[in-house]
């Protein structure tokens, strides 16, 4: 018994060691595996830190309707021994059918990354480095390799054990012929290519937004950041480039001050045939979808009553001969929030009614007002722009079904504790900057509304310091200034790109409603965004339903 019971516990122990010998194996591979350079794909909604792990995704597939972009995203992680002089470039993409969409409709971006040290109010993500700005690696103005600036676009290096993320953004021609295609990314000096795929659907985005929009002007911040003084060339050159970003992004951007009509001390407007054309030319390849008129004087409902009453009939005669009645408005005041800024909301609108009738007023109210004993804006508001938190349900399909405009906006983190909604600041998923465009589908809203995407005074430099109003980490910040990078003009976020994404599934919903099926929308619309405190969090969900409307489309 004692010779048969050393026996087993030899064979134990030898058995034992082994797998001992094995696991070992397999952590050291595991561990210089690790320490070799890898690329890998993610999605364009999923984050990568510099010290994440790297990933096994060696293919990705995207879909696109004509007129779309569709991003996803490229990690280089950079080994035990780092690397250096990488360079990146797209191929063509090439269908089975012998289609091609040029490679210049691929764009790069490297990413750029921030540190936050101290979160947002009611931030859902921990401090720690987040990559944002999307340096693009050609310029888009000269076609040549971007140059300049303290970030350099490329080549660029890779520090050891870390991840360098490249944006890579494909847009589709409205002409293209729908299918599947196949492209390349190139990366140098390792050689490396990496094949993914784009299915092409057989539907079309249109031109012009379904959805209309104001998110501030660029004027003096932008003017400062890029040392570009007020009317010099410069800065008229970078309003355009500023502008034509918004309008890419399916945004609408305001109108320059001297393309509009101008208006002499009586109220009477004056406009060339030249400042004409150019604003039609402006109008047209922006896609305009709205834009605010401005009330005369300093009480333009008191003693200027007389000018602005004269400013507002003659602007609208204008607007109307050149067909752009119906998309002009007067942001009249924003957040009344007393009995005393009520009131000055119901004489200025009182005006502009009076005077001429078809120029709608907005306001950033709810029509619920927080005090009974201030009155109603009821009569008074056609456009109603409430704060996501204070989206009262009841009163806004009361407003819908009077036939007056909603659209809605954001701003800091407000609103009840415990119910929150998709705060816009870095330190908060990218979900949230895509799904505010499911959730206006789903109430029927018209617009959305953000104060500024350039507000970067605060912050000093947004490149490197995050907090840009109080500490709120990217709070009206959606655009970098190029001059850091080597660009007259803007550099985009990742948190913009997400905000077109979910303006371009607007229009998914948009099309699939108008096919007759509007229930069935609706049903998908809920899988996703339930309210403006009740949404999906799991973006794969949100990439399958895409999928599913989009061949709906297709069909």
């Amino acid at each position: 018994m004692k010779n048969r019971y050393f026996s087993v516990l030899k064979y134990v122990n030898i058995i034992f060691a082994i797998f001992l010998t094995l696991i070992l194996e397999a952590s050291i591979y595991q561990l210089f595996a690790a320490e070799k350079p890898t690329v890998y794909f993610i999605d364009s909604l999923t984050r990568i830190s510099p010290d994440d792990n790297p990933l096994a995704n060696t293919t990705i597939s995207i879909y696109c309707a004509k007129n779309e972009y569709e991003p996803y995203q490229i990690v280089i992680f950079g080994g035990s021994e780092g690397l250096k002089n990488i360079t990146v470039s797209a191929s063509p993409l090439k269908s089975k059918n012998g289609a091609t969409i040029d490679s210049k409709f691929v764009t790069l971006y490297r990413e750029h990354y921030l540190e936050i040290k101290t979160n947002s109010p009611k931030a859902s993500l921990k401090p720690g480095w987040y990559p944002d700005a999307l340096i693009p690696l050609i310029n888009p103005y000269s076609g040549e390799p971007l140059k300049g600036g303290r970030f350099p676009a490329m080549p660029f290096d890779v520090e050891s054990m870390k991840n360098q993320p490249i944006w890579v953004e494909v847009y589709v021609p409205p002409d293209a012929k729908s299918g599947e295609y196949e492209g390349a990314i190139t990366i140098s000096p390792l050689n490396l290519k990496l094949n993914y795929t784009l299915t092409v659907w057989n539907f079309k985005l249109p031109e012009r937004p379904s959805i209309r929009s104001n998110f501030g002007s660029f004027g003096s911040r932008m003017a400062k950041a890029h040392k570009a003084e007020p009317n010099t060339d410069l800065y008229r050159l970078l309003e355009y480039r500023y502008s034509d970003a918004l309008a890419q992004h399916r945004l609408s951007p305001l109108i320059p001050s001297y393309l509009m009509p101008q208006v002499k001390s009586d109220g009477s407007i004056t406009i060339d045939d030249k400042t004409i054309n150019e604003l039609k030319k402006w109008m047209n390849e922006f896609h305009i979808t709205g834009f605010p008129l401005r009330l005369i004087g300093s009480d333009p409902a008191g003693k200027d009553k007389e000018r602005s009453t004269k400013y507002l009939r003659q602007m609208y005669n204008f607007l109307k001969t050149n067909g752009w009645e119906k998309l002009a408005y007067i942001y009249v005041l924003d957040e009344p929030n007393d009995a005393e800024a009520y009131e000055q909301v119901r004489q200025r609108a009182k005006l502009i009614h009076e005077a001429q009738p078809g120029i709608k007023v907005l306001c950033t109210e709810q029509p619920t007002p927080e005090k009974p004993e201030w009155g109603t804006l009821v009569g008074s508001v056609d456009i109603w722009v409430p704060l996501w938190p204070l989206f009262d349900e009841k009163a806004i399909a009361e407003r819908l079904a009077a036939g007056e405009e909603v659209w809605s906006y954001t701003a800091l983190c407000q609103g009840e504790k415990g119910k929150d909604t998709p705060f816009w600041q870095i330190d908060f998923p990218l979900l949230n900057y895509r799904v505010p465009g499911w959730i206006s589908f789903r109430y029927g809203l018209h617009g959305i509304l953000y104060w500024t995407t350039v507000y970067w005074e605060q912050a000093k430099d947004v490149w490197t310091i995050p907090a840009t109003y109080r500490n709120y980490n990217g709070e009206g910040s959606l655009f970098y200034p190029g001059i850091d990078v080597g660009l007259d003009g803007p550099v985009a976020s990742m948190r913009l790109k997400q905000i077109r994404e979910g303006l371009e599934d607007f229009e998914y919903l948009k099309l699939l409603s108008e096919r007759g099926d509007s229930s069935k929308t609706q049903e998908l619309v809920r899988q996703v965004a339930r309210s403006w405190t009740d949404w999906e969090k799991d973006s794969k969900k949100l990439y399958d339903i895409r999928i599913q409307i989009g061949n709906l489309l297709s069909k």
